[in-house]
């Protein structure tokens, strides 16, 4: 469900940035910088979020867990590295959209009526 929302998320971003997108890029942005710019646009919260909630996430599961049924938490290097394939995943979420966005040509782009 977190992938089908992070999809909707970067397809409906996307969407909206195209006659933004198409401005740049009608005053020199290459499509590329214009994928780059939506899809750190997108990381940018998500970042302090992960920041923030994995600390969280530990003592809210810290705080619930008890009994002698302990589940071992993961090791520091494992939460490192979920971090950087879900910040990583999403950056290709957003890139996929983005790109197609950044290929149709700018007339198109600035002159639809519905994007």
């Amino acid at each position: 469900m977190a992938v089908v929302n992070a999809v909707a998320t970067a397809w409906n971003a996307a969407l909206d940035a195209r006659r933004p997108l198409a401005v740049a890029r009608t005053i020199g942005a290459t499509p590329g910088r214009a994928t780059l710019g939506l899809v750190l646009a997108q990381l940018l919260p998500a970042f302090p979020t992960t920041v923030i909630g994995i600390p969280a996430g530990i003592g809210l599961y810290a705080l619930l867990q008890v009994g002698p049924a302990a589940v071992v938490e993961p090791s520091t290097a494992q939460t490192v590295a979920l971090v950087a394939a879900t910040l990583l995943v999403l950056a290709a979420l957003t890139a996929a959209p983005a790109r197609i966005g950044a290929r149709q040509p700018v007339h198109e782009a600035l002159h639809s009526e519905q994007n």
